[in-house]
């Protein structure tokens, strides 16, 4: 629980985006980046194991130039040992030195290990830190774990405290939404919800993570409209026509649906052909 003594102007929230702008780099080393890409992808797909282990040779050159992306996929690949043997260790040598370039995404990485205790002893008060840090630099990931720990935090206290705290937990979920984090949307959509009174928010929100193929926002779209929960009219059109997008997504995790607002638009928008 957050204290009643708080400083809630400390943790105002200001949204920024991640890459926005991009750190530079000079065009050899981007190319090994841009190599290193082409390789890790072609050696995922065809289980190639010299792809990938030449994918991070090439990440590593670009890595020890400062290239952003680079370290940052060093951290996961050394995590899940792919191309690389396996070490805790190095990942978190790959993380810290991108805390070290200021990078919202290292203070992610970093809060993960302090929360999870992977290659560092386990401290959860410090991993709230490093999130609220990467959240502040940009990183969409940080900003949805630090709004999801926000909002909790913040739910059973004082009305006053509630209604700032959540404040601040909706600016970081939106703004990592907007960075295309679809599970933001979702969860955006699921507090929205807890509040009769902001069902079109928690719609719009559902919808725009939809947009970005969350098969379970389409699922949750789908139910409202009919079942006809929380005020919302029954409509058995929209209804189909959301299920009928989860039912691709589910085929294919990678499907996205730019359309959407034009194939199953929210109302008071009728439906195609209606």
């Amino acid at each position: 629980m957050i204290a009643p003594t708080v400083d809630w102007k400390a943790l105002e929230f200001k949204c920024l985006h991640e890459d926005s702008p991009s750190p530079k780099v000079d065009e050899e080393t981007e190319a090994w980046y841009r190599q290193a890409s082409a390789d890790y992808k072609a050696g995922i797909k065809t289980g190639n194991e010299d792809l990938l282990r030449r994918s991070n040779e090439q990440l590593l050159k670009a890595a020890e130039r400062g290239h952003i992306k680079a370290m940052n996929n060093l951290v996961v690949n050394y995590l899940k040992g792919e191309g690389v043997k396996q070490s805790d260790a190095k990942a978190v040598e790959w993380a810290e030195a991108l805390v070290k370039r200021e990078s919202g995404r290292g203070y992610y990485h970093m809060g993960v290990f302090l929360e999870q205790g992977i290659g560092v002893k386990q401290d959860r008060q410090a991993s709230l830190v490093y999130f609220r840090k990467s959240a502040d630099l940009g990183n969409p990931q940080g900003q949805l774990v630090s709004g999801k720990k926000l909002a909790s935090a913040v739910a059973q206290s004082p009305s006053d405290e509630r209604d700032l705290g959540f404040s601040i937990a909706r600016s970081m979920l939106q703004c990592s939404l907007d960075q295309g984090l679809s599970e933001a949307g979702f969860m955006l959509g699921m507090h929205y919800q807890n509040f009769e009174e902001k069902m079109p928010e928690a719609l719009k929100a559902f919808q725009a993570s939809g947009k970005l193929g969350h098969t379970q926002s389409l699922w949750t779209l789908q139910s409202l409209f009919q079942e006809g929960k929380y005020s919302i009219e029954k409509d058995e059109a929209r209804a189909a026509c959301y299920k009928r997008l989860m039912q691709e997504s589910e085929q294919d995790q990678t499907k996205r649906f730019p359309d959407i607002d034009k194939v199953c638009p929210l109302p008071p928008k009728k439906m195609p052909g209606v």
